[in-house]
């Protein structure tokens, strides 16, 4: 099995095992915190608590903060 397939099986069976309730409430607490500009990481580590992932915490905050796009002005 690749490395890739065995990541791809075990984020399904997190995403499967977890609290999907417990996940969207951490989820939307960091997006108000960030747009409190309060103290993120104490939420984060809540998230990841909550078995969110990487990928949804940064999709959270990219809603708030946006996507950095390196544009060449020259």
């Amino acid at each position: 099995m690749e490395v890739g397939e065995a990541q791809a099986m075990r984020l399904k069976k997190i995403r499967a095992e977890r609290s999907s309730g417990a996940v969207t409430a951490a989820l939307d607490k960091i997006r108000r915190v960030a747009q409190s500009e309060g103290n993120l990481m104490p939420t984060i580590v809540e998230a990841v608590k909550a078995e969110a992932t990487v990928g949804e915490i940064c999709g959270a905050l990219r809603e708030v903060f946006g996507e950095y796009s390196s544009v060449n002005y020259w």
